[in-house]
């Protein structure tokens, strides 16, 4: 009977050593916002940024087509606008020097509140996708 236990207990611990040792997937890892001049400057014509508006909860994507374009969004001053409330937002850009990358960007509203962000949107990894295995292989 010791024996028996003992040999239950020791297969249990097996079984949940190699369960652990399993590799893993790739973590999720949340996209950064757009918040530095240096961020809007490695912008490329094709990205897709997102547009999420905190007033109305709302996320609307652009594509950057020019390297102008990019470098709009971060200019101190300008209004951008959100296509589902129609609510402006001011770009104001703070940080130490003009020419320094790494200034702050935010998007704020008449009352000086942020009202708005940007990130840039990734494309999806090969975890998302269906897999394959053939039509001779059995569902798991």
């Amino acid at each position: 009977m010791k024996k028996l236990f003992s040999a239950i207990i020791f297969s249990i611990l097996a079984v949940a050593t190699l369960a652990s040792a399993a590799p893993r997937g790739p973590s999720f890892t949340p996209q950064r916002t757009l918040s530095t001049v240096e961020d809007f400057q490695a912008l490329k014509v094709g990205d897709t940024v997102a547009q999420v508006c905190k007033v109305c909860d709302s996320v609307s994507t652009v594509e950057i087509k020019s390297k102008e374009q990019a470098m709009e969004y971060c200019k101190d001053g300008a209004m951008l606008n959100c296509p589902s409330c129609k609510k402006k937002a001011t770009v104001t850009v703070r940080g130490p020097r003009p020419e320094n990358p790494r200034r702050t960007v935010t998007y704020v509203d008449e009352h000086g509140e942020a009202c708005m962000f940007l990130a840039k949107v990734t494309d999806v990894g090969e975890t998302h996708k269906s897999i394959d295995r053939g039509p001779m292989t059995p569902h798991r």
